[in-house]
């Protein structure tokens, strides 16, 4: 520590050494106690020693040396958040690819649907028949029964000339 020495006198070995509240470093021989030497000032005084808290002795710790392990550790979680970012990147581009996979084959199964016959569907022979013979297939059913209450005086059809009577289903030959 090049820069270390006392505030009053410039010494800066072979004496115990003491902080102020305003600021100044002074030898034992230059205060410890009332105003400050440097700017009068009336201050506290702090002596340097191995006791003092860590945010106290920061101040006297090379500023390469803070700055290494500040950078060590900025670089350990740079480091760690780039490994995640990388992980959530490659989830992504893998979820892609699969459906990029399973896009192509839905496209090239509804392509071989469009060219070809439907696979799944089954197709039953139509043979064209002639009229007169799909109209002879046609069951012919009787005409009902007269009703039971037919008026007198009106004819009642007997059943054979009800069976004579056209069907209207049926082709006249």
């Amino acid at each position: 520590m090049d820069w270390f020495h006392c505030s009053r006198c410039f010494r800066q070995d072979g004496a115990r050494f003491a902080i102020t509240t305003c600021g100044h470093i002074l030898c034992e021989g230059c205060g410890g106690t009332g105003p400050c030497p440097v700017c009068t000032t009336a201050c506290r005084y702090l002596p340097l020693s191995q006791q003092m808290r860590p945010e106290e002795k920061i101040f006297f710790k090379s500023p390469v040396a803070l700055a290494q392990k500040h950078l060590a550790h900025i670089s350990q979680v740079w480091h760690f958040q780039m490994t995640q970012a990388q992980l959530l990147v490659d989830l992504h581009r893998d979820r892609a690819q699969r459906v990029q996979a399973e896009l192509e084959k839905a496209r090239e199964e509804l392509g071989e649907r469009r060219r070809g016959p439907p696979k799944f569907s089954v197709s039953l022979p139509v043979t064209p028949q002639p009229r007169r013979q799909l109209s002879s297939q046609v069951v012919s059913h009787p005409p009902a029964p007269p009703a039971a209450q037919q008026p007198s005086g009106q004819g009642s059809q007997n059943p054979t000339e009800a069976q004579s009577s056209p069907n209207p289903l049926q082709d006249p030959e």
